[in-house]
């Protein structure tokens, strides 16, 4: 196949991937939507307390805030000059283009625009945020685990806990395995085969920087409770517009976890960008659960998602036109790249 057979062939299979994207955000969203009365939505929105969307925007800012200082972390092994603005800038900058974008290439900018500006291998880069989402899953796992264990919470995903430890075993064991890559290059066992293969190692060496900074307990420490607190803040912001919405007789802070837990899950989904659709089908069926008219619960789900994702998106597009950037560049230049990716 020649190269513009082959170009013409993985713009095809992007535009399909992201076709399939928008239709299954569309069957998720009509599926959210279908025993829900249009006419009473209405009613459900303006019972929101304007008075609740202050600390709730505030603490979406906060998440991201740490997320960029996490990250942060795990760059200074690589760069001991990044600041804590920088990181926090470009973490906003890419979720934005992942909430506008399809593809997924808010993650593909970033790491670039981090490699460019940070001076860091592209590899060590991708690593970083690789360790970034295994961590993420990791702490949701546990703090879900927490949120059943303490708020005495039953039923929906707790009845697949045994998928769930085992997932969360995999994905604590790879990312051990990230941990000690740089045991792995040294040991007397794989040093004759590297010694082979330089380049090979040359690459394994660039992943292993992107997880340093576990390599100390302070670091390694400092990592575990940003992510944490990162969480937890997300939860935060969930539980505000709970009590906005009037449902603190029903949404306490450890069922925001839960709820935190299964729009994470949902976002899983390939979909359109925004995740739209995913999200309030997940929220509104666990709500429902716990009593809560589905009319409401997709009222309260989608408010909570558009509110984030209006902040989220206005900050990150902030930035990324003060760096000198635009959704149409962006989009221009990572698109074939993500295409050749997946083909």
């Amino acid at each position: 196949m020649t190269d513009r057979g082959a170009a013409d062939g993985n713009s095809m299979k992007a535009k399909l991937s992201i076709v399939a994207g928008f239709l299954v955000s569309a069957v998720l969203l009509w599926l959210a939507l279908r025993n829900v009365p249009l006419e009473n939505l209405g009613a459900a929105y303006a019972r929101v307390n304007a008075w609740y969307l202050l600390p709730a925007a505030l603490a979406t800012v906060a998440e991201l805030f740490l997320r960029g200082a996490k990250w942060r972390l795990l760059l200074l092994p690589a760069n001991p000059g990044i600041r804590v603005f920088d990181a926090f800038r470009l973490q906003a900058a890419g979720l934005a283009l992942n909430n506008v974008l399809p593809l997924r290439l808010g993650e593909l900018a970033r790491a670039s625009f981090a490699a460019s500006e940070f001076k860091i291998p592209l590899v060590t880069v991708l690593a970083t945020i690789l360790v970034e989402r295994l961590l993420d899953v990791v702490v949701l796992v546990m703090m879900f685990a927490a949120a059943a264990a303490f708020g005495g919470l039953s039923g929906g995903l707790l009845e697949y806990r045994n998928y769930l430890w085992t997932l969360f075993a995999a994905l604590a064991a790879g990312l051990s395995a990230l941990i000690f890559a740089d045991e792995l290059v040294s040991h007397a066992w794989f040093a004759g085969f590297f010694s082979r293969f330089p380049r090979l190692r040359s690459l394994f060496e660039k992943v292993a920087m992107g997880i340093r900074g576990f390599h100390t307990f302070r670091g390694g420490a400092s990592i575990l409770g940003l992510a944490a607190m990162q969480w937890l803040t997300n939860a935060l912001s969930m539980w505000v517009l709970a009590l906005g919405f009037g449902l603190s007789g029903v949404v306490t802070f450890f069922r925001s976890i839960a709820l935190l837990f299964s729009g994470a899950i949902a976002a899983s989904i390939p979909a359109a960008p925004g995740f739209f659709g995913n999200f309030e089908l997940m929220l509104t069926k666990v709500m429902k659960g716990w009593g809560v008219e589905e009319t409401v619960g997709f009222a309260y789900a989608s408010f909570v998602h558009v509110a984030g994702y209006i902040v989220v998106t206005l900050l990150g597009v902030f930035f990324i036109y003060r760096m000198g950037q635009s959704l149409g560049k962006v989009w221009g230049q990572f698109s074939s790249s993500s295409a050749k990716e997946q083909a």
